[in-house]
């Protein structure tokens, strides 16, 4: 895993409390900015058996002896906030919204298994909303690269929020050659959902955690995690999937 000229090397992993503190006290203006290539990295990082009872808790894993597929990005949260917090980022990290998530998995991880991190994020993309771009995430174990992931985000820009919206015919034009062969699965989804996996997964974003707090972020009430949502449907396929394979959700 080469190291890029600008990273910031850890000996442990970040305050997730004190990373939340720091972007909540943000004031860094909503206007684009350039985004440079940005590189955190942490040698060993091992999973903590109590947060991950909870995150399987609430998204619905068995106890099999293996992480689900999509715990290491929560794992790598905090180095993702102290990515997303370093002084040459140029936006706020509060109100960024998570548009798309790919994952792979080379091979099941163990619940206890030592994890070689480093996550980045460079360049952006100019769309309707404001601009995109991705946070990466690789994870090595013994010197191979096991897991990876790209979250691609979003932070909108003041004047371009009134194009947000699109025509419901052309999502569903979009979806239904996709999902046509799909069964549907009814959900329940209790009023908590959000809070709970905040606590397992340190995504405290507010738009996930009350309705009131979400609509101070435009939004009409608090919407569900996205990670949340891919979890619960993996969580479905449990001992359905193969050890190596990869899976993409659009929010």
């Amino acid at each position: 895993m080469p190291h890029a000229p600008d990273v910031l090397e850890l000996d442990a992993v970040p305050s997730l409390a004190r990373e939340l503190l720091r972007a909540g006290l943000d004031r860094r203006p909503a206007r684009p900015g350039e985004v440079p290539r940005l590189d955190v990295f942490l040698p060993l990082l091992r999973p903590d058996p109590a947060a991950l009872a909870r995150y399987r808790e609430v998204c619905g894993f068995d106890a099999d002896g293996f992480l689900p597929l999509p715990y290491p990005q929560v794992l790598a949260a905090p180095l993702h906030l102290a990515l997303l917090n370093r002084p040459e980022f140029p936006y706020r990290l509060l109100g960024m919204i998570h548009l798309r998530n790919h994952i792979q998995q080379e091979r099941r991880l163990e619940d206890g298994v030592g994890l070689r991190v480093r996550v980045w994020v460079e360049g952006q993309r100019e769309v309707r909303q404001g601009r995109e771009l991705d946070l990466h995430t690789d994870i090595e174990v013994d010197g191979r690269r096991a897991w990876s992931a790209v979250t691609t985000m979003l932070r909108r820009l003041p004047g371009l929020r009134e194009q947000t919206k699109r025509p419901r015919e052309d999502v569903k034009a979009e979806q239904d050659p996709r999902f046509a062969q799909s069964r549907p699965a009814p959900w329940a989804v209790a009023e908590d959902t959000g809070r709970r996996y905040a606590r397992a997964s340190g995504d405290y974003n507010p738009i996930h955690l009350h309705a009131l707090l979400a609509r101070g972020f435009g939004f009409p009430r608090a919407i569900a995690h996205g990670m949340w949502t891919k979890s619960a449907c993996l969580a479905a396929l449990d001992g359905r999937l193969p050890p190596a394979y990869s899976i993409d959700v659009q929010f």
